[in-house]
């Protein structure tokens, strides 16, 4: 033992009761007692010493640690039940005094346990400490000012809605809307908002007496029609509408455009159109760059539609009970005065919102264009489309047309196609013989060919010749028509291409590239 601690002392420089205390604790073990002193060195701080006058050793745990024992004042240590040691309601010295028949060992295995969780302990929070200041370190902090920790705060969202009422909600709507992008402000005439928050316009354009009176007579001329407007979302404009039995029509002004301004001047301050719009019309009138638009062009105007400065003007009608857009008169020219006021009333001649009224639906001639599958496309068909639409192209660029509107009228694919003379002329599909079946050629693989027949119920193959016209398989399917389609009109369409074959009745099939083709036969049926 005193061996022992003069290793100690010499390699340490640490007392010889420092170093009896050490030792105690690692059982006479020098070596480990050292590398102990070392690692931990607040051992000696926390009650780790030597007691040669007793003839053995003394360990005072540090107050400050819980779940190893408690000591009361006769200097019997108390271990606690949960304690890992296991052994309920265990109490000892370690003055080396009576131990009430314990194990003269337990003092020396509790008082490892006590030191061997201290070290861990301080060995954790030496690492936690030591990783915190290498990281400050990397991000530019100082090694030894490491900043306190971010405070907890607590905050509620609030989402606004109108049916809080009260002011506090009306003040939290109008924050909100005020946060909102505008527009920057423009000067002259045509600078005003449609509702100008800044600027009382409920009656006639405001008198400032910085503005020129030119100026205002202009703004006069060119004001938005306050009279037959009304102020409400898009939501509030059906609910009323539906209330009431009166249509949606909405202008959507682009105030840059100076062909919408012009509707202010030409169109709403007509008398005969103001008192037709007032009786049957919720009128709205929309800036494209506010807010208050924003509805409308989601609904009607998608995929940056609105910025297509060929759509302005724009006004449309809407039914309040489904939201359809059933009229639409967008792009330029639009219709003088006395034009929009005939439109207008021709279609409420048309057009009802009484509850048993059928009104007009789109015929079914006036469908969308074929969809052409590309992917199904030879190289060759693909560079024939792209010269045709190359062609066209050309063509429409170098017709002077300055219009080329994205937004059509719904209301045009209900009207009737206009006659001639009386009657209707006849299409060329009307024209072509049902009185002539057909009889399929020998086969012969010079001069035949056999072309498939797909329709919605399965599909049939005929046999044709070469030098047969696109006009004979119109009469064969008119003069032997499917089952169940007899007098049904249809089109037949060349796959993949989706060419409409009408517009090749006097070509051969050959030369319409049909030998050994596929043809769709679409089938029309009346509404």
């Amino acid at each position: 033992m005193d061996e022992s601690i003069h290793h100690f002392v010499s390699i340490t420089g640490a007392s010889v009761d420092v170093a009896r205390g050490f030792l105690a604790i690692t059982t006479g073990d020098y070596q480990r007692a050292i590398e102990l002193y070392f690692e931990s060195p607040d051992l000696v701080g926390a009650g780790v010493s030597g007691n040669s006058a007793a003839g053995g050793s003394t360990f005072r745990p540090a107050p400050r640690r819980v779940n190893i024992g408690r000591q009361d004042a006769s200097g019997v240590i108390h271990i606690s039940d949960d304690d890992d040691d296991g052994d309920a309601g265990m109490k000892f010295r370690v003055d080396g005094e009576d131990n009430d028949g314990f194990d003269d060992g337990l003092d020396e295995r509790a008082a490892a346990a006590q030191a061997a969780a201290l070290a861990q302990e301080e060995e954790d929070a030496a690492m936690a400490k030591r990783l915190q200041e290498e990281l400050y370190q990397e991000s530019g902090h100082a090694g030894g000012d490491i900043r306190a920790p971010i405070a907890r705060t607590t905050e509620t969202l609030v989402a606004p809605d109108s049916s809080w009422g009260g002011e506090e909600s009306s003040a939290i709507l109008d924050q909100l809307r005020r946060r909102r992008q505008m527009p920057p402000p423009t000067r002259g005439p045509f600078g005003h908002r449609i509702w100008g928050d800044d600027v009382s316009r409920a009656g006639p354009a405001a008198a400032e007496t910085s503005t020129s009176a030119h100026a205002r007579r202009l703004e006069d001329l060119f004001r938005p029609p306050y009279e037959l407007m009304a102020r409400l979302s898009w939501d509030e404009a059906r609910a009323s509408g539906k209330e009431d039995k009166k249509w949606i029509m909405v202008n959507l002004q682009d105030m840059s455009d100076f062909n919408c301004q012009m509707l202010n001047r030409d169109i709403w301050k007509d008398r005969a159109v103001q008192e037709l719009v007032k009786e049957n019309f919720i009128f709205l009138q929309l800036d494209k760059d506010y807010p208050d638009a924003e509805e409308y062009i989601t609904f009607y105007l998608p995929n940056g539609t609105h910025e297509n400065p060929d759509n302005y003007p724009h006004v449309s009608i809407v039914d309040p009970r489904t939201g359809e857009q059933v009229k639409v008169w967008s792009g330029k020219p639009f219709p003088t005065a006395a034009e929009f006021h005939a439109d207008v009333a021709e279609f409420l001649d048309r057009y009802s919102l009484a509850a048993n009224s059928k009104n007009p639906v789109a015929r079914a001639a006036a469908r969308k264009p074929q969809v052409i599958d590309v992917d199904r496309m030879t190289e060759d068909e693909m560079l024939e489309m792209a010269l045709k639409n190359s062609l066209a192209g050309a063509q429409s660029s170098g017709s002077g047309s300055a219009s080329t509107p994205s937004v059509h009228d719904p209301d045009a694919l209900t009207k009737e196609p206009e006659s001639s003379g009386g009657q209707e002329p006849q299409s060329p599909f009307a024209r072509i013989s049902s009185f002539h079946p057909h009889a399929e050629p020998d086969n012969n693989l010079a001069t035949t060919t056999r072309i498939q027949f797909r329709h919605p119920d399965g599909r049939i193959i005929r046999r044709f010749g070469l030098r047969d016209p696109i006009r004979r398989i119109y009469e064969w399917l008119k003069a032997e028509p499917l089952e169940g389609k007899a007098g049904v009109n249809f089109e037949l369409k060349k796959m993949p291409q989706g060419q409409d074959l009408i517009e090749l009745l006097d070509s051969t099939i050959e030369e319409a590239g049909l030998k050994q083709g596929t043809v769709m036969i679409e089938f029309i049926a009346d509404e």
